[in-house]
This record gives C-alpha cells, sequence and structure tokens, in this order.
C-alpha cells in the first residue's frame, strides 16, 4: 500500500465525525437554501422580479402546516418504512383544510432536518411527504431482521415506484398527482423512479437536484478510486443513516472499501456499479413515461459532468436521437427538459420559488410560460459572472484543437496537419510540487474574447517506464498579470485506456470531445512503448478575455492535502486512493510525453466567440438567500 493510500485511509476513518457533520451540513445548507426567511416573505410583494415565462408569480402563503409523523407504509415485502407527513393547515386553527391536494414526495436517507416536510410548498397548497429509505432511520424488517441501504438498488427503486402508488391512492387528503423532489441522494432516487414508474404514471414531474451517479466522475476519477470510497469503510454510512442499521451499513460499506482497494469486482465499472448509474437509458424511459425533469446542479459539484449529459440524453430521446449521442446544432428541444447550472457546489443554489413554478405548472395545470422556452439549458458563465442561455449540449458544434509543443499550445485549424514538435517531454509519478512531477504548455494570449463552453477533453500520447501511468490533465485560465485560475480538470490511469466509440462524443469534424472509458479492466502497456490516453475532463463555462491565456499542466498525483481535506468530498473525484493493481504498476514511474507529428498530443477546447450565449436576466428570489438565479428562460 503506498503512503498515500494509506494516509487517505486512516484520515478517512480518523475523520469519519467530521465527514458525518460535512454531510448533515450539506444536507441542511439545502433545507435553509428552500426555506423562505420571514423578512423575504414579508417584502415578496414588493420585490420585482421576472420569473421563468415572464407571466407567474409565486402565491402567498395560505396555509400553514400540520404534521403526522412516523407514518407507517408497507412495502411489497413487508418491510415498514416510516413517513413524515406535511398537510396543508388552517393558519388559524392548526387544523388540516379541506383537500385534496397534490402530493410532493422525498425519499431520504439521512438524519437531519431533511427528515423534515418542506413548509414552502405546504404553505402553498402541497401535501410534503418525506419517508425514510430502507435501511436507514426507524425502517423495520419483518422480525426486526437487519435491513441493508443498497445505495439505489433495486429494491429501492421498487420502493419508490410503491410510494409512488401509495401517495397517489392511498395517503389521505391526495389529488393522486405526484412531484418527486430532493437533493443528492433524494435527487438521484427520482431519476430510477422516474424510469421505473411506466407510463401514464400518477408522477407529473421530477425536479432531481444535485443528481448523477455512476463509477467514473462521482466515485472514481479515470479508473482511480477517489475520496468518496475512502468513506466507505469509515463510521460515517452509519452514522449519517441513524444508529439502528449503523452496525450493517459500516460492515458492509467496509467489505465494498477492501474489494476496492484489492482490485476486486467493485474496482471496475461492471454490474455493481451499472446497475447504479444514471446512464442514457434512464433518461431514454423517462422520456417514455412522459414525466419531465429540471436537473439543477452546480459546476463546482461533482455531479455536474453526468448532469449534463443526462440532459442531452432527455432532449436526444424527446427528438428521436440516439440517447446517448451528442445533440448537434439546430437539434429541436422541449421545454419539458431544463437544466440549471450555477457557480455553486454540491447541495447549494437550490431555489423554492423556481421550483414552485415547476411544480405549479406539471402538478397544478398552471399557464406560466416556463415550459416553452427554447434554450432549456441555464448556465452561469464563470469569469463574466453573468447567466447564459442555450440549448443543445455540447454547446459549440466543433472544438478548437490545440497542439501541444515545447511548452506552448497552439491552435490547429481544421483540417491540418498536427503542429506538434520537439523532443518528447519527461514527467515522473509523485506529489505535485515534487522536482519534475508536472509540466506545462501555455498558448499565446487571445486577441478577442471568447468563451469556453462544454466538455473538454485531453488526448495525450506517452510511455512509461512501468507498465501502467497515471496522468492529470488541468485546464487554466491566465491573466496578463500572471493570476491563474482553474476551469477543469480530469484523470486517467493508463491500464483503462480502452475508449468505448459507441458511447464517446465527436464533433461536426470527427474531433474527440467526450471520451467514454468502458473501465472493464486492465490493459497493461509494454514499458517504453508509446500508448494513446484520451482524458474526459469535467465540462466548464468561462469568460476569456483579451491577454488571457490558456495553460494545460500535466500531473501524476492528486494533492494529498486535496484528498483529506473536508470539501473535497461535495467535489468531483479526484485519484485519492489505489487499487492493489494500481500499486503494483504506479510507483516510480517516468513517462514521456510525445508532441511530435507522428504523436501530436492536444487538448480540445470548445470555444465561441464571446456573446455567442445569450444573456440571461437574472436576480435573487425572496427564497434564494441572496443568491443570483436565472429568471429569463
Amino acid at each position: 500500500m503506498t503512503v498515500r493510500a494509506l494516509g487517505a485511509l486512516r484520515w478517512s476513518r480518523r475523520h469519519a465525525a467530521g465527514w458525518c457533520c460535512l454531510a448533515s451540513a450539506v444536507m441542511l445548507v439545502a433545507a435553509a437554501a428552500r426555506t423562505v426567511p420571514a423578512s423575504a416573505t414579508a417584502t415578496a410583494g414588493a420585490t420585482a422580479v421576472t420569473w421563468p415565462g415572464g407571466r407567474w408569480q409565486p402565491d402567498a402563503a395560505q396555509y400553514g402546516m400540520a404534521v403526522a409523523s412516523g407514518v407507517a407504509v408497507t412495502m411489497s415485502d413487508g418491510v415498514v418504512l416510516h413517513a413524515n407527513v406535511g398537510y396543508p393547515a388552517d393558519p388559524k386553527t392548526g387544523g388540516r383544510a379541506q383537500g385534496p391536494f397534490p402530493v410532493l414526495l422525498t425519499e431520504n436517507p439521512y438524519v437531519g432536518a431533511s427528515e423534515q416536510p418542506d413548509p414552502y410548498y405546504v404553505d402553498r397548497g402541497y401535501i410534503f411527504v418525506s419517508v425514510e429509505v430502507r435501511g436507514t432511520l426507524d425502517s423495520e424488517a419483518p422480525g426486526d431482521a437487519p435491513l441493508l441501504n443498497g445505495l439505489f438498488g433495486p429494491r429501492e427503486v421498487q420502493d419508490g415506484v410503491e410510494l409512488v402508488y401509495w401517495a397517489a391512492h392511498q395517503l389521505d387528503g391526495s389529488n393522486g398527482v405526484i412531484g418527486l423532489t430532493g437533493c443528492s441522494q433524494l435527487g438521484i432516487i427520482q431519476l430510477f423512479v422516474a424510469a421505473a414508474v411506466g407510463p401514464n404514471s400518477p408522477v407529473k414531474a421530477i425536479l432531481p437536484a444535485c443528481a448523477s451517479n455512476g463509477y467514473d466522475g462521482i466515485y472514481f476519477a479515470g479508473g482511480i478510486p477517489g475520496q468518496t470510497i475512502g468513506l466507505f469503510g469509515s463510521t460515517i454510512a452509519g452514522e449519517i443513516s441513524g444508529a439502528k442499521h449503523a452496525p450493517l451499513a459500516e460492515f458492509i460499506g467496509g467489505l465494498t472499501e477492501a474489494d476496492v482497494l484489492a482490485g476486486g469486482p467493485i474496482a471496475y465499472n461492471g454490474q455493481y456499479w451499472q446497475a447504479r448509474t444514471t446512464s442514457p437509458a434512464i433518461a431514454a424511459q423517462i422520456v417514455a413515461n412522459g414525466i419531465p425533469a429540471l436537473l439543477w446542479s452546480g459546476w463546482k459539484a461533482p455531479e455536474a459532468m453526468g448532469a449534463l449529459e443526462f440532459y442531452a440524453a432527455l432532449q436526444n430521446t424527446w427528438s428521436h436521437a440516439p440517447p446517448a449521442g451528442p445533440m448537434r446544432a439546430g437539434q429541436p428541444t422541449t421545454g419539458r427538459y431544463q437544466i440549471i447550472v450555477g457557480p455553486w457546489g454540491h447541495g447549494q443554489g437550490l431555489d423554492d420559488s423556481i421550483g414552485l413554478e415547476w411544480y405549479d405548472t406539471w402538478l397544478k395545470g398552471e399557464q406560466t410560460g416556463i415550459d416553452r422556452t427554447s434554450t432549456p439549458m441555464h448556465l452561469f458563465e464563470n469569469g463574466s459572472d453573468v447567466w447564459r442561455n442555450a440549448s443543445s449540449y455540447p454547446i459549440a458544434s466543433t472544438d478548437t484543437r490545440l497542439d501541444l509543443g515545447p511548452g506552448t499550445l497552439t491552435a490547429r485549424p481544421a483540417g491540418d496537419a498536427p503542429l506538434s514538435q520537439g523532443a518528447p517531454d519527461a514527467i515522473t509519478w509523485g506529489q505535485p510540487g515534487s522536482p519534475g512531477t508536472s509540466l506545462t504548455y501555455t498558448t499565446a494570449p487571445f486577441t478577442a474574447a471568447a468563451t469556453l463552453a462544454g466538455p473538454v477533453a485531453a488526448t495525450i500520447y506517452a510511455s512509461s517506464s512501468n507498465t501502467n501511468l497515471e496522468l492529470i490533465a488541468t485546464l487554466s485560465d491566465v491573466k496578463p498579470d500572471g493570476t491563474v485560475t482553474k476551469l477543469t480538470s480530469g484523470a486517467l490511469v493508463g491500464s483503462m485506456r480502452a475508449i468505448d466509440t459507441s458511447w464517446s462524443w465527436t464533433d461536426t469534424n470527427g474531433t474527440l470531445i467526450m471520451p467514454t472509458h468502458p473501465y472493464s479492466g486492465d490493459q497493461y502497456a509494454a514499458a517504453g512503448t508509446v500508448n494513446r490516453y484520451d482524458i474526459k475532463l469535467t465540462p466548464a463555462v468561462w469568460s476569456i478575455q483579451p491577454g488571457d491565456r490558456l495553460r494545460v499542466t500535466l500531473t501524476t498525483e492528486a494533492p494529498t492535502s486535496s484528498c483529506t481535506s473536508l470539501i473535497s468530498a461535495l467535489s468531483p473525484a479526484i485519484p485519492c486512493l489505489l487499487t492493489a493493481p494500481q500499486q503494483a504498476t504506479l510507483p516510480g514511474g517516468t513517462y514521456l510525453i510525445e508532441h511530435s507529428t507522428g504523436s501530436p498530443s492536444s487538448v480540445s477546447v470548445p470555444l465561441l466567440p464571446a456573446g455567442t450565449l445569450a444573456a440571461a436576466p437574472s436576480g435573487a428570489t425572496p427564497t434564494s438567500g441572496g443568491q443570483t438565479e436565472p429568471l429569463g428562460w
């Protein structure tokens, strides 16, 4: 075991209580974002806000909330789940208001504030139901048998389907119309349930916030275990789910982590992860079931990459294009499937007012206009701090290929031969900051403003003194005064360099813009042989100003400090831990990075002229906590 892996593992266990507090804090942040401050409520009528669609206004609070706690709901296998149900109530008497009402349903696996119904929606005429996930909180198995939270496994999805029909047909006061709601695990489960309920179900809309799940980007970084894997064997798995089920959760979590670190089946993208992936097939089924979806994420959040790809799969399916492919310029779109990506991290930026408009549109049939937008993507442009509207993802139809040279990045015109020349550059596997462990390549200053918008990919030709290698590519903006801002990064372990061409994206010129790796097994290279390594970087939208330069930095290990930072658990996966096969093949390696005509290392960046994307009206709402939200859709 390497020092890095051992140290990170010890840290994760030692600070498990801290991780637990962090996870709880995330849910509290999300809850706070959905709570209307008293001062905001008092001034809401005087706040000038143009809402998405232009005609809708949020209702003032008409009701109070009466909560029925611990309502037992029995699943088909005899497991009993418990729900906290918030009913609209007469604000003077506290008694339940005469219904029926539409229902917002969330499935919650966390101890904390998210167990409680959201009063904002209840006060405006919704029943809000928060149900515990099996294997968490007070859920009960027949005979008090052990009960496990299967992390979006088939039984948890079946529970969600049964809860939908219970809420529609058995819950007192329900009018049979259901919306799904929630962030993080509460958002991810919506996608699986909406795909599984079938057509013509009671589910009429979902708002899956902070929601994407799968092997790469969430749990692994380019085939190397990320910081989240180090939590599986810690006490957090039990602590956030409640004391009753903690021993089993911690035991199973420890087995999962051990399997990954040993290089077992869960270390690869096999049956375990594929069953839990929010794949294009899931998106296609949601469209087939006729359920509108508003995705919500942030550029600093681990789920942003997957959420944008899921948006494309929804729109592709709706327009009868292949779900897993890129959208094309001019492709028809629908307002039934939209996405917001803000300047936030995981669990941040949520706004109840916009959520209310989404649910009022689909659950109450209000003519808000939110569904008639021709630009269903609402993206915060970092660097200029302006919200932009777009329709297709990827946003640019063609990428600019920047060839690596001796310290340089040079744009290659489409159709031209590679510009790369010069002897290869050597880089050594090790911690950043150690001698010889990083390389930089920088463009000339931009003469005109531009927007970097969408996915980024690096194609690196390299050889290793070992049979394996680890590369991390980071794209940054360099200001004329030398200020460096990281825009995006991605990683890859060389033994999983294989590409699935049927799932990878190319632009209209055939340039690879988003590589997809199957991560199904290791394919080692003979030492000293040059191979191609395609690295998928997280997407970004960034305003490049005249005089700015773009810089690609290649490194070989993630900083240990990043792997043990509390905030890193809420960020895209970085290569923090090593499996046993990786421990045996990575340490001590020296790599040669090629940039010759025959081995043209490059990075593909989606560059648009400044102003190509329309600016969106934006502003704070009474429920945004002072944050700016996109309001002109």
